[in-house]
């Protein structure tokens, strides 16, 4: 079971979009996944148009969670009942956040890909994904804030112990418009700084991409032939590559 989180430091990157469609693409491709929303704001919750309740929230109360089916192979535990950031605070030391998860999902079977929507605070929560999680995906639109968050996310990734600290899979360029200077200065900055850990592929600003949340759509099923559905057809090849890589 392959464990992925998507994240950075900071809001508006494409994460909850980034999540979505990479857990769409491998559950269509046949694997079954679990997508998780460790958002207190619940993004993945309103992306398919289900009740938050019943979700990690709950689960870190020790009840049982709900496991929404929103497509073939694909489920959703919501992010709870709107205390997700509450039940941050509650969790004290390092041995219980590295520990949580590997806990909390004991019971996964049958399951190929876990997939979490993290949140941008590096909280209790997240750190207990990170430390449960295999690899992350940090997606960093084109502009100098996230460019410089995605260096401090990186940093505070690296700084985590060997016990906590995930792989990062990648840097994952995201909002990209080629017809402005500040889209190819910060690519040019991101490739400069982390070389390989750049993916190739790069999300391209497309209005489709922004649309299909509205009418509870995937990417590819709202916009087949869209600049985004293709870009998000080359991520899920890249990153299925640089899972065999290791």
């Amino acid at each position: 079971m392959e464990k992925l989180a998507i994240f950075i430091a900071k809001g508006g990157t494409g994460k909850t979009t980034t999540a979505v469609s990479l857990a769409a693409g491998l559950s269509a491709d046949g694997q079954r996944v679990v997508l998780v929303d460790t958002d207190p704001q619940g993004g993945i919750s309103s992306y398919f148009s289900i009740e938050s309740t019943g979700g990690l929230t709950e689960l870190l109360d020790g009840k049982e969670a709900r496991l929404v089916r929103v497509r073939p192979n694909l489920v959703v535990i919501p992010s709870g009942d709107g205390s997700l950031g509450e039940q941050s605070l509650r969790l004290s030391g390092p041995i219980e956040q590295t520990d949580l998860f590997q806990r909390l999902f004991a019971e996964l079977h049958d399951t190929d890909f876990v997939i979490f929507d993290c949140s941008p605070l590096l909280n209790a929560i997240t750190q207990g994904v990170l430390a449960y999680a295999d690899h992350v995906l940090i997606p960093v639109s084109m502009d100098y804030l996230s460019a410089v968050t995605a260096v401090n996310t990186v940093n505070a990734i690296n700084s985590l112990s060997a016990a906590e600290r995930p792989k990062i899979l990648g840097i994952l360029p995201t909002f990209y418009d080629r017809r402005t200077r500040i889209s190819r200065v910060i690519l040019r900055m991101l490739r400069d700084h982390f070389g390989d850990l750049v993916m190739e592929t790069i999300i391209r600003t497309n209005t489709q991409i922004n649309e299909a949340p509205s009418f509870k759509k995937t990417i590819f099923e709202f916009a087949k032939f869209s600049y985004g559905s293709a870009d998000y057809s080359s991520l899920l090849d890249e990153v299925e590559l640089r899972l065999k890589r290791g």
